[in-house]
Parts: C-alpha cells; structure tokens; sequence
C-alpha cells in the first residue's frame, strides 16, 4: 500500500460539536484521498467521525489525556505522512488547503515548516471580522533559509508565524527530533513547534493565503471573550490564566535554554491584566452580583480585576511571580 504524502492529526477533548464539520473538510479537500491520511486524536465516540476514519483506512486514537501536546504527540507517533498538518476539532480547512501543502514542501526539499493566514467564522460557521485574529494575518511571503534570516523573522515578527496550530504543517523528519518535548507540553503547542523551527535547520515559510478556518466562539479556550455572562467570563478567563502561565514559561524557559530568550518573551499577566482592563466595564456589575459567585476562583478574579485597575503593574507582578514560582516548585523544567 502506497505511503501518504500528508497525515493530518485532528484533536478534540470532550468537544463534540464542531469535529464533524472538521472531518467534512479533510475528506472534502482536492488533495486525493490517497495522497493524505486521517488521524484522530479524542476523548470520546462519534459514530460518524468513527465511520468516517475507518472508511479511508484512517486511524482513530481514544486517549483521556488533557494536554494538547500529549495529544498531538501520540499523532505524531501514529503519522506515516512525509509532512504533518494539524486540526483543532473546532477550525476547518479549505478544500485547497492539502493540495498547496503537498505543492510546497515539494518544490522545496529543504522546507520544515510550513504557516498560512486564516478566515475567521463564528459559532455557525460564517465569516467575521475578528480584530484581534485579524491583527496576525501577515500579508506577505515570509521565506527564511537560515539561523540568521529566521532571527530576523522573530525580531519583525515576534510570535505571528507560531499562531494558530491548525495553519501549520511540518516535515515529519523534523518533528520526529523533538515528538518528546512538544508532549510535555499542556498547552501552546503551536509556539513551541514555531520555536523548535526556527532553531533547527531547514527552511520556514509563511504563505500569506487563507488557507484555514479559524473559529471563535464561547467554547473556545482562546475566545474567552465571546462567553456572555461575566461571571462565567472571569471564571474560565482564571481557570486558563494557570494552564497558559505554566505552558507559557516553560516555553520561555526552553526560549533561554536555546539562545532565544531576547527575542521569545512572555508574560502571562500582561495578557490578563489586558482582558481585565478591557473588561472594566463589567466589574462593577459582577461585584454588586455576588450572590452569584458561588465559589472563591470567581470571588478570587473579582478581587485581581479591583486590584488591576487601582495598581496594574503590582496585580500583573503578583500573578506572573505566583505562577511562575509555583511552576519552578512543581515541574522544575531542565534542559
């Protein structure tokens, strides 16, 4: 049986209402079905889906494991493909999507990473115009050879190249190397693989086509915004600050152990003292409803939003030495 050019690795954890449409846009790509194979990567059975894997002669992993880098590693460990290219349960390719990802890694045999721009849809599955999403597309080609040129790409740049794990495809000789860090990882997978890139040897390229659907909606991790009710957004927007303050320094921390920590710097309470100056004008309205804050997390982020806008520089202190320091206690990251 003829090896896959392309293995697409879906993940989905107790999410069950988008991946059918994900699936649809796999098996519906131009790229022929020979050409590519499906794995899967979940939690939980859909018949459908189920049906679907088995019918193309795909693979179908149940796993109870929540971290996303364990998930994307055990596809990586299934995947036959010379390239690999994510999908997040909710997100969705375009029908040419596979096809340009198989054209591109073949003109260029030294190509490793491989990035696209995205259209942003919302719950239903129809276009917006999200500012904040929209802020990463980068409209031009972005062509980097070597150490040098990559390190011009992080200065320009920054992270914009590392969003987005479904816009991405990798050589799987590339990702081999690095299959037992990226599974150490709870949590921004898609960074990490950018960064691993940009240190290894081979070439990076942007694609400046939107090429994928990105959707943001209220059960998103990353749309906290989206969720209506305040007091369910200061919940969830806690409950994610700790899983992303500790994915994010150990990013940062593998930042500095290669050589990159100038360039690749994160400060998880800069992005929540943001989502609380932006929430200001909820604040007020979920203080005087505390009968609706039935447990300390909520009393607790009440308590950081007052203490962001008396002091936002102490709050942001706090929280980013408090998860930090907790961090280094419990996983002691090593390199």
């Amino acid at each position: 049986m003829k090896r896959p050019f392309v293995s697409v690795i879906v993940t989905a954890y107790n999410r069950r209402e988008f991946i059918r449409d994900a699936i649809r846009s796999v098996i519906n790509s131009m790229l022929p079905e020979g050409e590519y194979e499906l794995i899967v990567v979940k939690n939980f059975r859909d018949e459908y889906v189920d049906n679907i894997v088995g019918k193309i002669g795909g693979k179908s992993i149940f796993t109870n494991l929540i971290s996303i880098g364990a998930k994307v590693a055990l596809g990586i460990d299934a995947a036959e493909g010379d390239v690999i290219t994510f999908l997040e349960d909710d997100d969705m390719y375009l029908p040419d999507r596979l096809e340009i990802i198989r054209k591109v890694f073949d003109n260029d045999p030294s190509l490793n990473y491989y990035h696209n721009n995205i259209i942003t849809i919302n719950e239903i599955g129809r276009p917006i115009r999200d500012e904040l999403v929209e802020m990463t597309n980068i409209y031009n080609v972005i062509i980097a050879h070597n150490s040098r040129d990559k390190l011009n790409v992080v200065k320009k740049y920054g992270w914009a190249l590392g969003l987005r794990i479904s816009s991405m495809a990798v050589k799987r000789v590339f990702i081999d190397k690095w299959v037992n860090v990226i599974r150490r990882f709870p949590d921004v997978v898609d960074p990490l693989i950018f960064t691993l890139a940009l240190i290894d040897t081979g070439t990076i390229l942007h694609d400046p086509r939107r090429l994928t659907y990105y959707r943001v909606s209220s059960t998103s991790a990353s749309s906290v915004r989206m969720i209506s009710n305040p007091v369910s957004r200061f919940n969830k927007a806690v409950n994610n600050a700790v899983r992303h303050a500790l994915a994010r320094h150990m990013l940062v921390t593998l930042a500095e152990e290669l050589g990159l920590g100038r360039y690749i710097k994160y400060d998880e309470a800069t992005i929540i003292g943001g989502v609380y100056g932006n929430w200001g004008k909820w604040l007020s309205r979920v203080v005087i409803d505390l009968v609706g804050c039935q447990s300390m997390t909520c009393i607790g982020s009440i308590m950081f939003g007052l203490m962001y806008l008396v002091s936002p520089w102490f709050a942001k202190r706090l929280i980013y030495l408090y998860y930090t320091r907790v961090f280094d206690v419990l996983w002691g990251l090593r390199f």
